[in-house]
């Protein structure tokens, strides 16, 4: 029974759902990657959104869909994803490209042309036909205009070099440095925001109930849970705050014990305690699978969201009426 329960589970956790909006980037990352086998330019893409939005689904999924092959003779990489976490430079950038394309000694060399030069064979080599560059926005943190130019041609000259497409994915603001440099900036005419779940429209609601719906139906349940429900839904809501990662960390976390506990659907009860297990300073006042619906106001994301960790941010989208976190009143499902 355990072992049962493990494997579902780890299914739920594992299986990445892909909503309609994300599902049009991975075609256009088909688009980049094929379209740019014809010649010219490679096709580039931006692909920005604050942190818990899905764009590391989005990842894994295409990496998913376009695995490393082991030859004998060797390693061919369709797609190759570079993560750059607490990459400061474009040098250690080279670096890290060529450490995850193989390269036995990817940090004996600091000079870039040197570094490119190795990167372009080993391309050639892995058949390598798109780059995916994560968190991007680390080669922006904290750097002055010079710097971020500097950065912005050194990019261009390895896509120059390379002739494969690179995707950028980072935070909203990644699209700095690429406005720094206007050469740069038309490789990546291609761009994709991905948003929070909104409630203001019919559509934004729409699209955010759907998402439940397709999450309700990976875990399988003998009965409904009717994530879907107004009240539900709102609660829900209300928990994430439009963001993908909490929602599904909590649901994660709720099929596991409710099938720990032999429980056939998710209930509210299910969500409260585990609502309170993630954050234990949860009561009956401040829980939202437990206070009362009608004290419930949902709140949308402020619509600059993802820029706050940005050093210029604060001063150059100081908060307006127009740029506050939007207020929905209660009804909005009716």
């Amino acid at each position: 029974m355990i072992n049962e329960t493990n494997y579902r589970v780890s299914k739920f956790v594992n299986e990445r759902v892909i909503s309609p909006e994300l599902q049009i980037i991975i075609s256009a990352l088909d688009h980049c990657r094929t379209f740019s086998k014809l010649g010219g330019e490679p096709q580039c893409m931006l692909i920005t959104g604050p942190s818990g939005v899905g764009k590391t689904s989005i990842i894994e999924k295409y990496l998913k869909d376009h695995q490393r092959r082991h030859l004998y003779e060797a390693t061919e990489i369709p797609v190759l994803n570079v993560t750059l976490s607490e990459i400061k430079t474009t040098v250690s950038m080279y670096q890290q490209i060529l450490h995850d394309l193989g390269h036995p000694r990817p940090f004996d060399s600091n000079s870039e042309l040197e570094l490119r030069v190795q990167i372009k064979k080993l391309v050639v080599n892995c058949k390598v036909e798109m780059i995916i560059i994560d968190e991007f926005q680390q080669l922006i943190e904290k750097k002055t205009q010079a710097i971020l130019s500097d950065t912005a041609n050194s990019l261009k000259r390895l896509i120059l070099d390379i002739k494969i497409p690179v995707i950028l994915v980072g935070m909203p603001y990644s699209s700095v440095i690429l406005d720094t440099n206007s050469q740069l900036s038309s490789r990546f005419e291609l761009r994709h925001c991905i948003h929070p779940f909104r409630m203001s429209t019919t559509k934004e609601r729409t699209a955010y109930i759907s998402f439940l719906n397709l999450l309700e139906k990976q875990m399988s349940l003998p009965e409904q849970s009717h994530l879907n429900t107004d009240d539900i839904a709102k609660r829900l809501y209300f928990y994430c705050k439009g963001s993908f990662r909490p929602l599904k960390n909590l649901l994660n976390i709720a099929f596991y014990q409710a099938l720990m506990n032999d429980e056939t659907k998710i209930t509210l009860t299910r969500l409260a305690a585990t609502a309170a297990y993630i954050n234990p300073k949860l009561d009956k006042r401040t829980n939202p699978f437990l206070i009362d619906a009608a004290n419930i106001i949902i709140v949308e994301p402020n619509e600059k969201a993802g820029w706050e960790d940005y050093h210029e941010g604060k001063a150059r989208f100081k908060k307006s009426k127009k740029s506050h976190d939007r207020e929905i009143l209660s009804n909005i499902f009716n």
